[in-house]
Parts: C-alpha cells; structure tokens; sequence
C-alpha cells in the first residue's frame, strides 16, 4: 500500500445551513527531488461510504500524488484522534485502475509507525504509585 508520511497538516471544521464538515490537508515532507506528495480528506455526514481519488498516479513527477478521501463524518474522531495524538504518523492508501492518472481511491488510514509495546495508558494506580515513591524519597534522611 502506497504511504504519505505526515509532515505536517491543517484542519477545518465548519458548518453549512444542515450538516458539519471538516477537513484535513496533510503534506508529506519534500522529498530529494522536490516532489511532495499530500493528501485532501473530507468528512461530510452525507458521505455513506470511501469515494475519492488518488491524481497523478503514473504522472509528471514534479506534480506529487494528491489523494482526495470523501469520508463518512462518523470517521472523523477516530482518524483525527490519531493524527494529532501519534508520531510518526502516516497516510496510507491503495486505489483502483484506470486508464488515467487519476486512480479511483479504495482504502485510506491513518497509521502510527513502529511503537515500543505498552505506550497505551498508564495503569489505573500508576499515579498512586509514583505519589507514593516520591512521598517515600522526601521523607528519607538526609545523608
């Protein structure tokens, strides 16, 4: 599966006259020859399933790949979630065929790389715990 490493990205979130909507603009970082490729998602409640695209997929080089996700809304929490709370981050995505340079998109996540196991939230008593230790340190004689 194709990826787009997160550089760096932006986010909106608006309201039209019925519905809210967001969307994110991520960019991967510039790569030796200059390209940079980036990625457009859309959350919108109307959306019932992935639609979008992939562009310049096969294309010029100096254009990048942009990928274009239509999302349903109800994904945006957890995929943003994601985004704003990991390093390092990544798009991946995959997409159809065409006779084009625009590839019907057909998958698209935001994943975390490599992680050390147990990086996920700390006990319940892990706060009571240091508490302890370091009331225990400070009454300590002093030597």
């Amino acid at each position: 599966m194709p990826t787009i490493p997160v550089e760096t990205y932006t986010l909106g979130v608006a309201r039209n006259g019925s519905n809210p909507y967001a969307h994110v603009t991520i960019t991967g970082p510039v790569l030796a020859h200059g390209i940079q490729n980036r990625a457009t998602l859309y959350f919108f409640p109307t959306y019932a399933q992935l639609g979008g695209y992939a562009l310049n997929v096969g294309g010029l080089n100096f254009d990048g790949i942009h990928v274009i996700g239509l999302i349903p809304f109800g994904d945006f929490d957890r995929m943003y979630d994601v985004l704003r709370n990991e390093a390092p981050v990544h798009v991946y995505y995959s997409h159809g065929s065409s006779s084009t340079t625009t590839k019907p998109l057909t998958n698209i996540a935001i994943q975390t790389g490599p992680e050390q196991p147990g990086e996920g939230p700390a006990d319940a008593d892990a706060v009571d715990s240091m508490i302890s230790m370091l009331v225990g340190d400070l009454k300590a004689p002093l030597s």
